[in-house]
């Protein structure tokens, strides 16, 4: 093949890459006047449908994708029998050559690494496609140290549900028994979760130097993977935090409903990594039966806290009617809509609010800082103690939060979480952070304002500066705005001013562009505006157009239309001649609409007109 030339534009120069149904080679692409990478299917197999469908899958779906952690897909054809794929050429190494040059990979650059892979596979399972076999001799790694993810050979579209082992491949396992999760192992469908798993098999390899499951065959390495958990990666190495290896544990998690839910999820936990290295972050959903068991548990609590105010109340009562006898005075009470009020203060909030539901009665809350009650107990009710109460007035009662003062330590050397947690358990309502560079860590306080050591209010706004890097803004166009926010995020950036404007390309909804060029860095923390393709608004039409008879030439003719809603507006003004018109009308709502006729400042008639 060395230089051949296919489809007469490309020339064949170097192999650079073999695997079990093809063939890539370095080429220089005549019409471009470029180097491309082109990956040819073998010979053997031009005639076997199901290495034809497979090839051809992995045309279709890196067709789908676009991103720069993914190697894009330049163009698909036949020359002759021979069928090619041309994709962008990587000046590098695989990651898997890395890691073996290396032997491991430095923790803060595999995390970094680690993200932008999740990167890619965000945006592919965002385009409905799960590539199935992450592994690291398909993430190339440039000579600048781009990543990018390849192969897309045994990607299956979201819709389809195809399990580890494919229909007409003679039951052989689809991806690398050392890469896949325990679910493919057992011929399952594999999603999304399943990619994660892989991800976190990379990470493994990348910090550790090796896989976390290796033996002599490959039926070992997939019982492994279903039945074995994982050793913690800093019994392998030195040097990795406890927050890191909690990460990649969860993502190796047997069962797919504990292990991270999406790539960004992921991302957003490994960038806590860099500035969080203690771990403690890591939370894994709850199964059934601990939501079950939580439930029952707040079930019983609720019937003890019954049982607790049905005594207070009978005590209350108790005393209430021997005081009034004491005092010769007894009222006979309409129980039926009135109750007289109790005395509720220096009572725990929910105590004093089954009480009043007790007597029929009801209560709606209010908050102020206390200094002469705890947190919780009531300071003040809005109607005095022995008046006469209608069940249906609630009573506003206002509950303690504490104190309004604390003592502001000083937070400098501590990391952002740690401080912020601390000053949250203290109840600070706001807690803000700016971001500057430094010589100190990622992440750490290095000022706090206001006023250290001195004593504050909790509705004051504390701010850290903070130690923070630089960031590459991330390219957002064409995505969703609730994805776009979600990878901002597992950046280290957030999501500033969103704007709309119509975009004839963008799909509605989607982010059409962004404040900062994307690769540009920015200080973490800092906002990125988006503009957004508005959505598309539904119209509603009439069965058919509205008449409009005209008895007089020149006639000024105005219709009024008025929606369900209430909402109305001039949807015709224009001065006709003698006749019969049709109107074609529209509306934003469905339903029955009433359409006003007025002719020469005069209303002529008025008609109804249902819109579907």
């Amino acid at each position: 093949m060395i230089g051949h030339v296919i489809s007469g534009r490309y020339v064949v120069q170097a192999v650079v890459g073999t695997g079990g149904m093809a063939v890539v080679y370095r080429a220089f692409d005549k019409k471009k006047n470029r180097i491309v990478a082109i990956k040819v299917l073998r010979p053997e197999y031009e005639s076997d449908e199901e290495f034809v469908r497979r090839f051809s899958r992995e045309a279709e779906a890196a067709s789908k994708v676009s991103h720069e952690n993914i190697v894009n897909m330049l163009d698909v054809g036949i020359d002759g029998d021979m069928r090619y794929i041309v994709m962008e050429y990587v000046d590098g190494q695989t990651l898997k050559e890395m890691i073996r040059q290396r032997g491991t990979i430095h923790p803060d650059t595999a995390i970094r690494m680690a993200i932008r892979i999740l990167a890619a596979v965000d945006h592919a399972h965002r385009n409905g496609i799960v590539h199935r076999d992450i592994k690291p001799q398909n993430i190339m790694v440039d000579n600048q140290g781009r990543v990018k993810v390849a192969d897309f050979g045994i990607a299956r579209l979201k819709a389809a549900q195809t399990t580890a082992t494919e229909e007409g491949s003679n039951g052989s396992v689809l991806g690398s028994v050392h890469y896949f999760s325990p679910e493919q192992a057992r011929g399952e469908v594999a999603d999304e979760k399943s990619d994660l798993y892989s991800v976190g098999v990379v990470m493994y390899e990348m910090l550790t130097g090796q896989v976390p499951f290796d033996g002599e065959t490959s039926v070992s390495v997939a019982l492994k993977h279903v039945s074995e958990e994982p050793k913690s990666m800093r019994d392998h190495q030195e040097g990795i935090s406890k927050a890191l290896d909690e990460v990649v544990m969860r993502a190796l998690c047997k069962d797919a409903s504990k292990r991270y839910q999406t790539a960004a999820e992921m991302a957003a936990d490994l960038r806590k990594c860099i500035s969080h290295p203690q771990g403690g972050f890591v939370v894994y959903p709850k199964d059934p039966d601990e939501l079950e068991r939580e439930k029952e548990e707040r079930r019983r609590k609720r019937a003890r806290d019954r049982r607790k105010i049905k005594q207070a109340v009978i005590t209350c009562i108790a005393v209430g009617v021997v005081l009034m006898i004491a005092g010769g005075v007894w009222y006979f009470l309409n129980t039926s809509n009135t109750y007289m009020m109790p005395d509720l203060v220096g009572q725990e909030q929910l105590l004093a609010q089954d009480a009043l539901e007790q007597l029929g009665g009801s209560s709606e809350l209010d908050y102020a800082y206390s200094e002469d009650y705890e947190e919780g107990i009531v300071i003040a009710q809005s109607r005095r103690v022995g008046a006469r109460v209608k069940t249906s007035a609630p009573v506003t009662l206002t509950v303690s939060r504490g104190t309004q003062w604390y003592y502001l330590d000083d937070c400098a050397g501590q990391k952002l979480d740690e401080a912020s947690e601390t000053l949250r358990a203290l109840g600070v309502e706001s807690v803000e952070a700016l971001y500057v560079e430094s010589d100190a860590p990622v992440g750490t306080v290095i000022a706090v304002s206001p006023e250290v050591q001195t004593t504050q209010a909790k509705d004051t706004p504390v701010i850290f500066t903070v130690s923070g890097q630089r960031i590459p803004a991330p390219a957002l166009a064409g995505m969703k705005l609730e994805d776009a926010q979600a990878l901002l995020e597992a950046e280290g950036l957030a999501l500033g001013a969103v704007s709309e404007d119509a975009a004839p390309d963008a799909q509605p909804g989607t982010v059409v562009s962004q404040s900062v060029d994307a690769g540009e860095t920015l200080m973490m923390g800092a906002t990125v505006d988006v503009v957004v393709c508005p959505a598309q608004e539904m119209l509603y039409y009439p069965a058919s157009k509205l008449s409009v008879v005209v008895p007089l030439n020149g006639s000024d003719v105005l219709l009024t239309m008025t929606a369900p809603s209430g909402l109305s507006q001039e949807v015709y003004h224009g001065v006709l001649n003698a006749g019969t018109y049709r109107l074609a009308l529209s509306s934003a709502e469905p339903g029955e609409h009433t359409v006003q006729i007025t002719m020469d400042g005069v209303e002529m008639e008025t008609q109804t007109v249902q819109f579907e």
